[in-house]
């Protein structure tokens, strides 16, 4: 209890071919499992994006976003290539601060990777990777708020 898993998958119709969709899958212990399907490719941003007004679309558990994102993605999977080559190649290393060298480079670049992955790659879909507190009443208590601070002039963003 109290773990969320989520799962990023990059997919296409074509096997042997570069993904064009990114599923964010969202699993929790006792929820339904929630699925993000975010486009990358510009034909199919623009063909989910035809009768639905330009917003999300959610059917069941599954949310349609529709965002363009190919550039910042394959320079995202090009980088993590190339940190775990570079990783393989460091493990052979055998003198201590040569590998050290090697491992800080190697992290600093994984956790410049990870965060363009959060802001350029999934966008406002990263608050799908925060697991939910463990105050039951949160989600209830926001609900309660929310005519407030409209009334105050906060508006959803």
């Amino acid at each position: 209890s109290g773990v969320t898993v989520c799962v990023l998958t990059l997919v296409s119709v074509q096997p042997g071919s570069v993904g064009d969709t990114l599923l964010l899958t969202r699993l929790e212990k006792g929820t339904t499992p929630v699925t993000i399907r975010i486009p990358t490719a510009p034909d199919k941003v623009r063909a989910g994006m035809r009768g639905r007004g330009g917003g999300p679309a959610m059917f069941g558990a599954q949310i349609t976003a529709p965002f363009l994102l190919q550039a910042p993605l394959r320079s995202v999977l090009s980088d993590f290539d190339a940190i775990q080559k570079e990783q393989k190649e460091a493990n052979s290393c055998t003198e201590k601060q040569d590998w050290w060298l090697r491992r800080s480079e190697l992290d600093r670049r994984m956790k410049s990777l990870i965060e363009t992955l959060e802001t350029q790659v999934l966008g406002c879909w990263r608050v799908a990777l925060i697991p939910t507190g463990p105050e039951p009443g949160l989600a209830e208590e926001a609900a309660r708020l929310h005519p407030q601070l409209s009334s105050c002039g906060w508006r959803d963003s």
